[in-house]
């Protein structure tokens, strides 16, 4: 049993750390902040660590983000990582930043370019499982030609991978399907699930959304007894936002704990498919006009997709939970800061890289305004804007690649921040005291 490792959770996960098997992380919390790579990497000397990418966008068919591949495996040799895992899912076409898991069409074409992002990626990775998820789909294509999972299946087979089962994201894709989730689950190759995934989520206007903040559902957990029948595959609960009582979350991972189990063991990796060569053109211009349709509020709604409108609406809310992580103090205090900035989000210039980021950069200054917020959204922009400049008038932000000197007072001291020469410098604090870190 394990559970994602937020820094809401910290502090009870240490006082009781009997409660979980292992945690896992999300790599893109380790990527921009310093303070979250440091507690991710003492976080081995507790309990094993699972490493979770959530960008990697392994279903663009116009390109495969190298760099991005590189800092995964980077980051999961420096944490002994035991597994990696990352979503059968889009998040990067036409130069855009989606900023959603979107669901790829579940054809043939989706399942050779995975395939072939997939060998791209084991490229950077250490020789350890690299797992693959399944995701909650808010649109839907009119020229799907296979069910969830077969689509699963066949990405398992031809990548030779094997799967992280999102239990509620399956749950929810057949309830907004109108289909029945226990059918569905069987078309599942449950012999491949090296993971599970669980959480709770919300019915809203005859939608079912997979939020991450919610108490686990009663069938979601009779979805995982299912699974649990055929493997004894580890199980882990997200836990993204409106967090608990430690006791609820405590008795939720009792309750899949106590779960019977079979006596299949995880999958392992198995040696991938032929994978051809041919140019997914047609996909590529596809996945360049679903982007354009998700981000731009003037692109016309696509012939064949369903959900358009819809997914929108999850997109402006997305802006909000993946800047805050970048501001650590001020997503501590996130009851205060959320009801400040969810109205304004919608009216900022929406950049095609680096949407978290710009994002992260307005919230620490709408919270400069605010007396109650000023101290710690000053420490949070610092720190961030010793490693990034903007937003330009067109919302874009740059990595900053020279040195950078800032300081901001705090209740009559000084703070400072220093970087030195290139994007990757260590960014060092001053203290008030004088103590560097």
């Amino acid at each position: 049993m394990g559970i994602g490792f937020r820094r809401e959770l910290a502090a009870d996960l240490l006082a009781h750390r009997e409660a979980v098997d292992f945690v896992e992380v999300v790599a893109e919390s380790c990527y921009v902040d310093d303070d979250a790579r440091r507690e991710v990497l003492a976080l081995r000397d507790v309990w094993p660590v699972a490493l979770h990418g959530v960008k990697l966008s392994l279903g663009s068919a116009a390109g495969f983000d190298e760099e991005r591949a590189a800092k995964l495996g980077a980051l999961a040799r420096a944490l002994a990582a035991p597994v990696v895992s990352e979503h059968v899912a889009l998040t990067h076409a036409g130069g855009r930043e989606i900023g959603h898991l979107t669901a790829l069409p579940m054809t043939r074409e989706a399942v050779r370019v995975v395939a072939r992002n997939v060998a791209a990626t084991r490229r950077h990775l250490p020789d350890v499982p690299f797992l693959l998820e399944n995701v909650a789909r808010t649109v839907a294509f009119a020229d799907d030609a296979l069910s969830e999972g077969e689509f699963c299946a066949e990405v398992a087979e031809t990548t030779g991978a094997p799967l992280l089962l999102d239990v509620a994201n399956l749950y929810a894709n057949a309830r907004n399907a109108g289909l029945d989730p226990l059918a569905e689950l069987g078309r599942f190759p449950l012999d491949r699930v090296a993971m599970i995934h669980v959480a709770g989520g919300l019915l809203d206007g005859g939608f079912y959304y997979d939020t991450h903040a919610h108490a686990l559902p009663e069938d979601v957990l009779v979805l995982t007894a299912a699974v649990l029948a055929h493997t004894d595959a580890p199980v882990l609960i997200e836990r993204d936002d409106r967090f608990p009582p430690f006791a609820e979350l405590a008795a939720e991972l009792a309750s899949l704990r106590d779960l019977p189990r079979g006596r299949g063991r995880p999958a392992l990796p198995r040696p991938p498919s032929v994978i051809d060569d041919l140019p997914a053109t047609e996909l590529a211009a596809r996945q360049s006009a679903l982007a354009a349709a998700l981000v731009d509020d003037a692109a016309a709604l696509l012939e064949g997709v369903v959900g358009i409108e819809r997914t929108r609406v999850v997109l402006l809310g997305k802006r909000v939970d993946d800047a805050l992580p970048l501001l650590p103090r001020l997503a501590l205090r996130r009851a205060e800061v959320e009801p400040l900035v969810r109205a304004r989000v919608e009216h900022w210039p929406r950049p095609r890289e680096r949407v978290g980021i710009a994002d992260a950069l307005r919230i620490g200054e709408a919270c400069r305004e605010v007396p109650a917020l000023a101290d710690d959204a000053a420490r949070d922009l610092l720190v961030l804007r010793a490693r990034f400049a903007g937003p330009d008038p067109d919302g874009e932000v740059h990595p900053r690649r020279g040195p950078y000197l800032g300081r901001v007072a705090l209740g009559g001291r000084s703070q400072w921040v220093m970087k030195g020469l290139g994007s990757r410098a260590p960014v060092r604090i001053l203290s008030p005291r004088g103590q560097t870190r």
